[in-house]
């Protein structure tokens, strides 16, 4: 009988790790995108509407679909005989470690069209009543590796809104960070909630 080493499947190449990478918001109605790569360059399509948020914090971005079951029992047993999905809820989490205008807009509910001309722009926001935070695109590129090693991962959420705001401080000692979690719907147009893509050169070589 062979042994596990001898048996085992696995590639290195496949392990990942994004170390660069860039997240993006669109007006909500903007295009839908068709094609989240070039067809000869196979590099990443950055919408040109697209505005870009800036650094993000070394815990990087995370998305997490909460997935919700609802049990059945039958008197024989204290087991479940079958378990039903009653619900998915999709959500994504990102920090920034810039306080430029378009982070400061974002932070205080903006709706996307009134957003600064450019990130570095001088900004004055006022909080107020906010009985619903506007709804966004969001694009996330990522890079691992290089050259013809490169791989390309674009995450694309069609219809995201703001759920919940880390706490902020401002100290010596740290960067000041600005902590998002926004909760991923389906689009009435798109009829999609999240995509996630990859390709790169190695994947379509010759």
């Amino acid at each position: 009988m062979p042994d596990v080493q001898s048996i085992l499947e696995v590639n290195d190449g496949n392990v990942r790790k994004w170390g660069t990478q860039l997240l993006a918001i669109q007006a909500p109605d903007a295009v839908v995108p068709t094609e989240f790569f070039g067809p000869t360059d196979f590099l990443p399509v950055l919408p040109a509407d697209a505005k870009q948020m800036g650094y993000v914090t070394t815990d990087g971005v995370g998305q997490e679909d909460s997935i919700s079951n609802e049990g059945t029992q039958m008197l024989q047993t204290l087991e479940q005989v079958r378990s039903d999905l009653t619900g998915i809820e999709k959500s994504l989490t990102v920090a920034f470690g810039e306080d430029n205008a378009y982070v400061q807009a974002l932070w205080h509910g903006t709706p996307f069209e009134e957003f600064p001309v450019a990130p570095d722009a001088s900004w004055i926001f006022h909080d107020g009543e906010i009985a619903q935070y506007p709804y966004y695109r969001l694009l996330l590129l990522a890079q691992d590796g290089v050259g013809s090693q490169a791989r390309y991962r674009v995450e694309y959420a069609y219809r995201a809104t703001i759920t919940a705001k880390s706490a902020r401080t401002l100290s010596r000692a740290d960067a000041e960070t600005y902590g998002f979690t926004f909760g991923l719907y389906k689009d009435p147009v798109a009829g999609r909630s999240y995509t996630r893509a990859q390709n790169g050169p190695t994947y379509n070589a010759v």
